[in-house]
């Protein structure tokens, strides 16, 4: 029998990630690792639809975007990728299985300025917040233990119509809180129930508190709403699917619309907030309030800051 003689190593293929996507829930502060489809596609083009695949921290990865062939497969392990010529866009869908999560839309330009994960505010983080891909609460999500939530219906007075991909700000016991609504104009937004301070009364600690139904606190709330600044990204492209044909992009919807203007009250005036009480352990809807008091509104009417 033949020796085999010394061994040929094998080569070792070098794959570099050139984007990874950390989704977030801002509800409760932590990393969104399972029951999202993440795609990929090269705008302006052709190329079809890239997946992502769910690395083993939870992070969204993908490989084989096109134009970004030697990027992705340099010449060797030691070797840095190179630097292309030009930079490439690419909108990025994000869908939830679960249904906890809207749908959301946003785009990237590669190579990024750094390489591996993508950490920006650009994928629609609320300015302050931190630079990570935040998704927003959508209206069937369930609510979680220790959670409270603000529910509204938002409607556009002068149009008549849902005040869709309207942008909403609660602001509660010194912390803000950032959702959404969908395309019928509905919004539901999740945060931690506030710190019930009570519970350091009396002696022990807790004995002097009184029953926690008694217990609230008071909410204000914005609204940024201005359809003509919307972003469509997909709209009009041909074998575009719902819902990604009518979503418009997290950039476009949480920072580029105007604020609002909102009808508490169906008399008016309107004001640039809404203000109310949020009590313990019950959900707060925002409504606008009739003029019959026997009646009680559907929906939170709201207005362009200036005329459509």
């Amino acid at each position: 029998m033949a020796s085999p003689g010394i061994g040929i190593p094998l080569e070792r293929p070098f794959v570099h990630t050139v984007l990874g996507i950390q989704f977030w829930d801002p509800s409760i502060d932590e990393p969104i690792t399972d029951g999202l489809n993440v795609t990929a596609q090269l705008q302006g083009t052709s190329y079809p639809v890239l997946n992502a695949f769910r690395t083993a921290s939870g992070s969204y990865a993908f490989q084989g975007l096109p134009s970004l062939h030697d990027l992705e497969y340099p010449a060797s392990d030691s070797q840095a990728a190179p630097s292309p010529q030009q930079s490439f866009t690419f909108v990025i869908s994000v869908a939830d299985s679960l249904n906890r999560y809207l749908p959301a839309l946003f785009a990237v330009d590669l190579p990024l300025n750094y390489s591996g994960l993508f950490l920006s505010n650009d994928s629609g983080s609320p300015s302050g917040l931190g630079g990570r891909a935040y998704l927003f609460s959508a209206p069937p999500r369930v609510v979680t233990v220790g959670t409270n939530v603000v529910r509204a219906s938002l409607w556009d007075r002068d149009r008549n119509q849902p005040a869709a991909f309207a942008a909403l700000q609660v602001s509660i016991a010194g912390k803000e809180w950032i959702g959404m609504a969908d395309d019928q104009g509905r919004a539901q937004i999740q945060f931690p129930a506030p710190l019930l301070q009570s519970l350091s009364l009396g002696s022990p600690p807790g004995s002097g508190q009184g029953p926690t139904s008694s217990v609230s606190w008071p909410v204000q709330v914005s609204v940024q709403y201005e359809p003509a600044q919307l972003r469509y990204l997909l709209k009009g492209l041909p074998d575009v699917p719902w819902p990604w044909n009518g979503t418009p992009s997290l950039k476009s919807i949480l920072g580029e619309q105007a604020p609002a203007l909102i009808w508490q009250n169906e008399s008016g005036p309107p004001a640039p907030q809404w203000t109310g009480t949020l009590h313990y352990g019950t959900s707060l809807i925002l409504r606008t309030a009739l003029n019959d008091p026997a009646q009680v509104s559907a929906v939170l009417q709201i207005s362009q800051s200036t005329s459509p």
